[in-house]
């Protein structure tokens, strides 16, 4: 069989900015004689998250006979992502013909390297008195405080206490021992300040499961994306039905690319199946759900 597309990378390896993000493009050249429309997915490879990678143009081209496109593509490894190497390849493949017009991309690899601790500045050695002083002032007070007891309780983004209550009202102990709101808790600005890790409209909500109308990915609990208004398993994810893959094909419990594309982009709240855009019936697995249900753990004092 002739080959379909050649599929290049501006670089096989990305070095990430400060806060974890990194971009590569993907140059996709038409090697079938003829006009295609064709769509990008990506290929994950060992534990990286096809969630991290984002289209910000679109995945989607059209290519004139010998014609070239290039299509971006921004990943970031989210906080708490261990440390280690991790990589991806792009997927392309003919919208009308995916199962006999495709292609693979060269891998892209990148590290998530460990967070550096903070940098310590150096003082005047005067002012070690002057620390030794303030510190004496502060375990007094805090003695007084602790033994009066009945004193308010961290809020939001502060430290846990070291007895009950560990938090204020609707708060609990999360992660890195620090105060974070629990569902219903109002006063978030950012999904990490909530123990759902959903933060709407300043409000901390539980994150939606398999088969929820959802407007983006941070409503979804990992690892389900927001796909045409509804939380799917993205490719390469364990699934049991084809209505619970991004793609609307699950061969061999794992959600692989779609087989049946549609000829045109479905709309908002409707999913390409048996290449129809079709309202879907989404088979909710209470095998799978209890495999999507956040294990929160309460760190000890």
């Amino acid at each position: 069989m002739p080959r379909a597309f050649d599929v290049t990378a501006t670089t096989s390896s990305v070095q990430l900015d400060a806060a974890g993000h990194g971009e590569v493009s993907f140059t996709i050249s038409n090697k079938l004689g003829m006009g295609v429309a064709v769509r990008a997915t990506v290929a994950p490879e060992g534990n990286t998250r096809a969630e991290w990678m984002k289209f910000p143009d679109g995945m989607e081209r059209t290519l004139p006979p010998d014609g070239t496109a290039v299509i971006p593509v921004r990943f970031s490894a989210p906080a708490g992502t261990p440390p280690g190497s991790y990589g991806f390849a792009l997927m392309v493949a003919s919208i009308s013909n995916p199962d006999e017009h495709y292609a693979r991309g060269p891998a892209v690899a990148f590290t998530v390297r460990e967070a550096a601790g903070p940098v310590k500045k150096p003082f005047p050695w005067w002012l070690v008195a002057l620390a030794a002083g303030v510190l004496l002032i502060v375990g007094v007070v805090v003695a007084i405080l602790a033994g009066r007891g009945g004193g308010e309780a961290p809020g939001l983004g502060a430290a846990c206490a070291q007895e009950a209550p560990r938090c204020g009202p609707k708060l609990s102990c999360g992660e890195g021992n620090v105060c974070v709101g629990e569902q219903g808790f109002l006063g978030c600005e950012r999904s990490e300040q909530c123990a759902t890790l959903r933060c709407e409209k300043g409000t901390c909500e539980e994150q939606l499961t398999l088969g929820d109308t959802c407007e983006g990915n941070d409503d979804c609990r990992l690892p389900l994306t927001c796909h045409q208004g509804f939380c799917l398993i993205p490719i390469g994810e364990k699934c049991t039905h084809p209505s619970q893959c991004v793609s609307g094909n699950c061969s061999g419990q794992q959600c692989r690319p779609e087989v049946s594309a549609c000829p045109i982009r479905c709309p908002l709240g409707l999913l390409c199946i048996d290449g129809r855009c079709q309202r879907p019936r989404i088979q909710v697995d209470p095998r799978l759900l209890r495999e999507l249900t956040p294990q929160r753990v309460t760190p000890a004092p």
